[in-house]
């Protein structure tokens, strides 16, 4: 978590930075009848079929989806001659996803969907962020990172990048679950085992620089697999 907060320190609204750290430390809705997961931002998931699919994996997301907004404005800006606020970038980007503990369980030992809790994190979360009293610019870029598909549509150039970067991530990260996956299908175990060795994108990196079977034995190895 100290990642996270050291990001949410570089907002330079001193305003808008409390809120976040504050959000960021105590994120449970103030409603009476939303009670805790008990999942934690820092040993969630981002999804529980797709990218970000192990404990750690929202953390993750958030953190390079934010990095990579603000990479990202950096080069328009330097291109362009344009001028992003950075305060809504790193905040929007720390925000989108904080309320995805909120839809999970933890059932027999694996993280599954809330049966009977039917608000999705994106409703959750903007209705927080208004209870928070957030800035209306803030909400707004949060409200539309889904892009075209969401409720809204992004209306600015930082929400744009919060989109995108959301995207790239989720998209690249995908490509490393399905790696494992194929892998684990291969050895007959859970994936699980598998992300609690490597990431997803470092196991992506290896297969890229070593191939398919260097990929193989590393994994034999860690997990303990022998040959028949």
């Amino acid at each position: 978590m100290k990642d996270l907060i050291a990001l949410a320190e570089e907002i330079k609204d001193e305003k808008l930075r409390k809120k976040v750290i504050e959000y960021i430390n105590n994120p449970l809705p103030k409603h009476p009848e939303i009670e805790s997961t008990g999942i934690t931002i820092e040993n969630s998931p981002a999804s529980v079929k797709r990218h970000h699919k192990y404990p750690g994996g929202l953390l993750e997301h958030t953190i390079a989806v934010t990095k990579m907004a603000v990479k990202m404005a950096e080069a328009l800006e330097e291109t362009y001659g344009i001028e992003l606020n950075r305060d809504l970038l790193i905040s929007g980007g720390i925000l989108h996803d904080l309320m995805k503990p909120q839809n999970y369980q933890l059932k027999d030992g694996k993280f599954d969907h809330l049966s009977d809790f039917h608000l999705d994190h994106l409703t959750l979360g903007i209705a927080e962020l208004y209870r928070r009293d957030f800035p209306l610019e803030v909400i707004k870029v949060v409200a539309s990172h889904h892009g075209d598909h969401g409720p809204v549509s992004p209306d600015s150039i930082e929400a744009w990048l919060i989109h995108h970067a959301d995207n790239v991530d989720a998209a690249i990260n995908d490509i490393g679950i399905r790696i494992c996956q194929a892998r684990s299908r291969e050895f007959g175990i859970d994936d699980s085992q598998i992300y609690k060795i490597i990431t997803p994108l470092k196991l992506y990196e290896m297969r890229k620089k070593l191939g398919k079977d260097k990929v193989k034995e590393f994994l034999k190895e860690k997990l303990g697999i022998k040959d028949e």
